[in-house]
């Protein structure tokens, strides 16, 4: 591809090739393109998000594959995104990823331009505004409690049990580098709410896996079927039993999630460069980052592990037990606070203090609405040392009306 001025195309071509590499036989799929570009001072992110008709194969159902153009560095001339350092071997192209999604055809659909669902295409773009507006990465192994939002984008009547996301890896499309950086194919798997549950006690690969074993789930290539009607607790009856045991036998291996959180300190230069302990800090939740919190104390920090919220607004809150031994760890059982600027918090509970947050904090994991927001809670450490947390509504986390 080529424009006025020669521009350079790198970043357009390499996805270019990497879905030809799979679509030889559409090398020039459906596009659906914004009409004004984003460095143009439009208000889509996205370039373009191109849609295939894949055939399936014996364990996933013939689908519709769109994949975005607009995460990663589509021109490498600073119009969106930061050139990357040629010299640095670990840079990623943009934000280091482009999205895919794969629906399930309706039996009766042709490959019909006109057939082509198109409501994904704003889902796509949904989610750029959000990483466009908030800086955030998403990375294989986060999951998006959507809530309303995606059975609202499905349809007028939102008549679908798929309210949420999971993230993992696309099973076809391979990550590339170039001289703008690498780039990798994250893809979307919409998933129930008990789903998204059981993916949050363990992890999402797990879940992943799951579905990957059953046709009615998307097989090997992960379909999402927004008309599906059976969990895959419903299609692998002792599922839930196989993962509760893993648990108990192992802990969660989630020790990473995307979720509406903050935290806050006084008095801190926010560009700070250097680590620093403080006496108290104030975490805010809503209630699904919170009932998280719940799960993790019992699955992941009693059993000496690590667990880090990525928020919002491009922070990070650290939990950390006395018996874990990972790299980078900045606090003890003396300074248990410890920030990074106004970007990283670490954060070590010990024993009374992982007890302490449960006992207190343990009836919210039956409240099943916002109605009795916001609660707030504190748990003292020592010496004057404590930790504040709030749940506050899920609504508040909204950031220039992008809601997460």
């Amino acid at each position: 591809m080529t424009e006025i001025g020669d521009r350079s195309y790198v970043g357009i071509n390499n996805i270019v090739q990497a879905c030809s590499k799979i679509y030889s036989d559409q090398l020039n799929p459906t596009q659906a393109t914004s009409l004004v570009k984003y460095w143009l001072g439009g208000s889509e992110c996205l370039d373009y998000i191109s849609i295939y008709h894949n055939q399936g194969n014996d364990t996933s159902p013939t689908h519709w594959h769109y994949v975005t153009f607009g995460f990663s560095d589509l021109h490498g001339d600073g119009r969106v995104h930061k050139v990357a350092s040629k010299d640095d071997p670990d840079s990623t192209s943009g934000y280091g990823f482009e999205l895919t999604f794969r629906l399930r055809k309706a039996p009766e659909n042709s490959n019909s331009v006109q057939e082509i669902p198109l409501w994904p295409c704003k889902l796509l773009q949904y989610l750029a505004k959000y990483v466009f507006k908030t800086g955030t990465q998403f990375r294989a192994g986060h999951h998006i409690p959507f809530g309303h939002v995606l059975p609202n984008l499905y349809s007028s009547d939102g008549n679908t049990h798929i309210h949420d996301l999971l993230i993992t890896n696309d099973r076809q499309l391979k990550s590339f580098r170039t001289n703008l950086g690498s780039v990798e194919f994250l893809q979307l798997v919409g998933c129930f709410e008990n789903e998204l549950e059981a993916a949050q006690e363990c992890n999402v690969a797990q879940i992943i896996d799951l579905f990957s074993t059953n046709r009615k789930t998307g097989g090997t290539l992960l379909v999402t079927d927004m008309s599906r009607r059976e969990s895959i607790f419903d299609i692998i009856p002792n599922a839930k039993q196989m993962i509760r045991e893993k648990i108990e036998k192992e802990g969660s291996q989630l020790g990473r999630v995307l979720a509406r959180c903050s935290w806050n300190v006084e008095s801190v230069p926010p560009n700070d460069t250097h680590f620093r302990p403080v006496t108290s800090i104030d975490l805010t939740f809503d209630l699904d980052a919170a009932k998280i919190f719940l799960k993790i104390l019992r699955t992941r920090l009693r059993r000496g592990k690590w667990f880090i919220f990525d928020s919002l607004n491009n922070q990070s809150i650290c939990f950390i037990s006395i018996a874990a031994n990972n790299q980078g760890i900045m606090v003890d059982s003396i300074q248990q606070i410890m920030i990074l600027g106004m970007r990283e918090a670490q954060i070590m509970l010990l024993p009374d203090h992982i007890d302490l947050c449960t006992d207190l904090m343990s009836h919210i994991s039956d409240i099943k609405d916002e109605q009795t927001l916001p609660l707030r809670y504190e748990i003292p450490f020592h010496t004057n040392t404590k930790m504040i947390i709030s749940i506050i509504s899920s609504n508040e986390f909204n950031h220039d009306g992008v809601e997460y």
